[in-house]
């Protein structure tokens, strides 16, 4: 199991060294539908089809996180492997699954978007990935227990198809800004 854990540890370190020398491509972050860079849209009604890319990256730009080399995962089909989601679940945008990934390289801190192909899916989808926060913190007990809170307490929404998990330094403040995202 502690071998699982640490060769998982090193693909994901890996993987975040990839993704953070491919995204160093500049440019001014811009967050989602938002004339307010630093809050959430409190009154924003709903999108019909909200932009699972864009939707995490506003979370990663708006939500506080330890470590601050969060990436995105570009590979999608890793990440729905990693994650262990049945792909036949995820939506499909122009033959892209809609999934979007941001992890972090030195903490458990994490980012899931991921729109369902229905409502019921959604549910099917979420179960994975909290398996996968269980896992986390059972392991970060010993590897790094201050950890353990921040995993413990996630954010986890489903709200329609689309489904949101996040793992950030101040999950309060990352569930309320989501909320705002979704118009709730």
């Amino acid at each position: 199991m502690k071998k699982y854990f640490r060769l998982m540890l090193c693909a994901l370190l890996v993987i975040a060294f990839a993704a953070s020398a491919a995204a160093c491509k500049g440019g001014d972050p811009k967050p989602i539908d938002t004339n307010d860079n630093t809050a959430a849209p409190a009154t924003q009604a709903p999108a019909k089809d909200l932009d699972v890319d864009e939707l995490a990256k506003s979370i990663s730009e708006n939500v506080p996180f330890e470590d601050e080399y969060l990436t995105l995962v570009e590979d999608r089909e890793f990440a729905l492997k990693f994650y262990k989601i049945d792909p036949a679940l995820v939506a499909e945008k122009d033959g892209v699954k809609q999934v979007a990934v941001y992890s972090a390289s030195s903490t458990p801190e994490m980012i899931v978007c991921v729109k369902a192909v229905d409502e019921a899916s959604a549910e099917q989808v979420l179960e994975p990935i909290k398996a996968l926060l269980k896992y986390y913190a059972e392991n970060y007990t010993n590897y790094g227990p201050e950890q353990v809170q921040k995993i413990n307490s996630a954010v986890e929404v489903i709200d329609g198809c689309y489904v949101i998990v996040a793992v950030s330094n101040d999950n309060t403040a990352a569930g309320k800004y989501i909320d705002g995202l979704l118009g709730k």
